[in-house]
């Protein structure tokens, strides 16, 4: 008779994880170029920058496995929103170390500008304020009285202003446009 030592006879139970990762071909150019840029700012050897991206990469990738739907890519407008939020909180962090601050670091202060300026350097081009403004007194213009003087009229031309910018409409600041649509039916 054969005897097994008692060690040997345990079965492990293995569990497969499955990750499905978005390929570069799915993901938005943004992402494509935010993975990119840490990629030449790991072989530069750039320690801020990389850490930088690296945490914005990180951010996309919990919103992302967050969502509704983790397998699919973020769109364009999501990524776009989690690097907006990166460069907000980056701006109210350098704030409170800024010179005229009640507790200056001058030291902080520059990393976190230095940040800043790289996080908005991967931004597209958003739309002037000028050509903005300019929108929204056309679709103003173009509106019945009726409809320019009654309660939703701000509504209309947020909504009118959004089918116009198209996919441009992500790049802007909604607070800052709505502002200016409050102040162009003002003039009327």
């Amino acid at each position: 008779m054969f005897t097994r030592p008692l060690g040997l006879n345990r079965h492990f139970h293995t569990t497969l994880r499955v990750f499905t990762p978005v390929s570069p071909s799915q993901s938005s150019p943004l992402e494509t170029s935010l993975r990119n840029g840490l990629k030449e700012a790991m072989k530069s050897r750039n320690r801020p920058a990389t850490i930088t991206l690296k945490t914005i990469l990180a951010d996309i990738t919990y919103t992302s496995k967050s969502s509704p739907d983790p397998s699919k890519p973020l769109p364009q407008e999501s990524v776009l929103s989690v690097l907006r939020k990166g460069i907000k909180q980056r701006s109210e962090a350098a704030l409170s170390y800024s010179p005229t601050s009640q507790a200056p670091h001058p030291e902080n202060y520059s990393n976190l500008s230095d940040e800043i300026s790289l996080l908005q350097s991967y931004l597209p081009p958003a739309p002037s304020d000028t050509t903005v403004r300019g929108m929204i007194d056309d679709i103003i213009s173009t509106l019945d009285e009726d409809v320019r003087l009654g309660k939703g009229a701000a509504g209309n031309v947020m909504k009118l202003l959004w089918e116009r910018l198209g996919e441009d409409k992500g790049l802007v600041d909604k607070k800052e446009v709505g502002k200016w649509v409050q102040e162009g039916l003002k003039k009327i």
